[in-house]
């Protein structure tokens, strides 16, 4: 996506620690920079992170092939080091690369504030979203000293814990702005995720806010310990949508990434995988019963009869679909259609509901919610993940959410990891939490799962066959669970930062701060 403004020519960018694009990124002149205001920086740079998290950076690919949610196909000899997990720094680029670049967008609000708080307050909160996926995939990166152009070319990395503790601080304050401030009129058009709901705002700060206190366990000593008590929680999803559409460069992009091109023409990233027996069998009752949010999820599902192959439909299936629809959608349709790819019109989340409630169940089993119930907010997030899945692309929800949530509801009813209340330990109550995180974000999100396996061994790894593990049987880990730790920091860095960049990182035994 064009860049409204960025100080530096491609040559420059060479000796940046941040990425930037060859084309439409840059300015002829950088005596002469281009200007703009918050209000039109503002929604090309959310759209931006939609893109980033399942298109341009892929996140959701990274965290996929890692966690369970993907398998080879087979068939297909590109998947090298992520199924032997033999990084290098030339693997996932995109992840450092294209954050930073979404990262100096916000960079520009915060630089050059409007008449209207709120510009500000969103802009960090945003920055707060990104560079915890920077620090969630490589721990210390450049953050004090990033995002200064030309002023600092070579900025030093900050520890993880260190960020992850501004980013607290950063994420009060924007709280505090967001709840009391008002939108003006530019603010309303310009934000294309919450419509210039203030509150709404809030609430994904407190979430954010939330997110980082858990996910740092002890590790960080936050200034404030706790969400805020006035803000709230995300109760809707916090989604962007500017006008998806099929045209080339304006479809969704998880749809562009995944299911067909403006053209009709299939991606090929939907060839290359196929759903792991390790997440299938969170459905198809070797773990758990869960056959109606198996039908939106996998193509050709039904229950345990029928091999389940193949992440979704093609366009010459979609006349056989049947009800409850699927994870891929049929081309040409822009409506009724439901599962995790619905059409090329579909709003592209940042942070599901589900996800909110999630959090907020463990905030509650350890003390960090007052007044919160963990069995709720749990119960909040198993229905939630059924009413996304069961909405089509305009958001209407399409499906018997509350029929086909009872009915999993009765048929676990003695399984704690979809019973909070049969759980017995804390532990056994993380795991359940954790376990319905990974069934309610997958394909989505796959990156914040892989993080949460990664600080705390959920859902668990109990044996070494295709159901109990999600490790790649070529893996060169020599960990316990055969699983890589982190990726590498990319190529760019040690050829254009090395005076900086941390040395002697290992995929295999460098880990996050946080991690388990």
């Amino acid at each position: 996506m064009k860049k409204i403004f960025s100080i530096a020519l491609t040559g420059i960018c060479l000796f940046s620690a941040t990425s930037c694009k060859k084309y439409l990124d840059v300015n002829n002149n950088p005596n002469q920079p281009t200007t703009a205001t918050p209000a039109l920086v503002l929604p090309q740079a959310l759209t931006a992170t939609a893109a980033l998290i399942v298109n341009t950076g892929d996140f959701n690919t990274y965290g996929s092939e890692l966690n369970g949610y993907f398998g080879n196909a087979g068939g297909f000899g590109s998947l090298g080091p992520l199924i032997s997990y033999a990084f290098t720094t030339g693997d996932k680029n995109g992840l450092f690369n294209n954050t930073y670049d979404n990262l100096e967008d916000y960079q520009y609000i915060i630089d050059n504030p409007s008449s209207n708080a709120v510009y500000v307050a969103a802009a960090n909160v945003m920055r707060a979203y990104d560079f915890q996926l920077l620090v969630d995939t490589y721990n210390d990166v450049p953050y004090t000293e990033a995002l200064k152009g030309l002023g600092k070319l070579q900025p030093k990395y900050d520890k993880g814990a260190d960020i992850y503790k501004d980013l607290g601080d950063k994420l009060d304050a924007a709280i505090a702005v967001l709840n009391t401030a008002t939108a003006d009129a530019t603010f309303v058009t310009a934000d294309v995720m919450f419509k210039g709901d203030v509150k709404k705002w809030a609430q994904f700060a407190n979430t954010l806010k939330l997110r980082l206190i858990l996910r740092a366990g002890d590790k960080v000593t936050f200034t404030k310990p706790t969400p805020d008590a006035t803000a709230g929680f995300l109760t809707t999803d916090a989604a962007v949508q500017p006008g998806y559409t099929k045209v080339a460069g304006k479809q969704n992009p998880l749809w562009d990434r995944w299911a067909y091109s403006e053209t009709g023409a299939a991606r090929g990233a939907g060839a290359v995988y196929m759903p792991s027996p390790y997440v299938l069998a969170f459905f198809d009752g070797t773990k758990l019963i869960d056959d109606n949010r198996g039908y939106a999820y996998f193509f050709n599902y039904n229950g345990l009869s029928t091999p389940k192959n193949r992440l979704g439909y093609t366009e010459a299936d979609a006349p056989k679909a049947p009800t409850p629809v699927f994870f891929y959608a049929n081309l040409g349709r822009t409506e009724g259609y439901i599962g995790v790819l619905k059409a090329e019109t579909q709003s592209q989340p940042l942070m599901l509901a589900s996800e909110s409630y999630f959090l907020q169940a463990e905030g509650a089993l350890k003390g960090i919610v007052t007044g919160g119930n963990a069995t709720t907010s749990f119960n909040a997030g198993i229905k939630a993940s059924f009413r996304y899945l069961y909405s089509d692309a305009n958001g209407a929800v399409v499906g018997p959410v509350d029929v086909d949530y009872a009915q999993y509801v009765s048929d676990n009813a003695t399984n704690r990891l979809a019973n909070l209340d049969v759980a017995t330990t804390p532990a056994q109550k993380l795991e359940a939490i954790i376990t319905q995180k990974y069934i309610a974000l997958a394909f989505q999100f796959g990156h914040e799962t892989w993080s949460e396996y990664r600080r705390t061994g959920y859902p668990a790894i109990t044996g070494n066959t295709a159901t109990t593990t999600f490790a790649s049987i070529v893996s060169q880990s020599t960990a316990p669970d055969r699983l890589p730790t982190r990726v590498l920091y990319p190529v760019s860095e040690y050829t254009y930062n090395s005076g900086n960049v941390p040395s002697g990182i290992s995929p295999y035994t460098s880990k996050i701060f946080w991690a388990k």
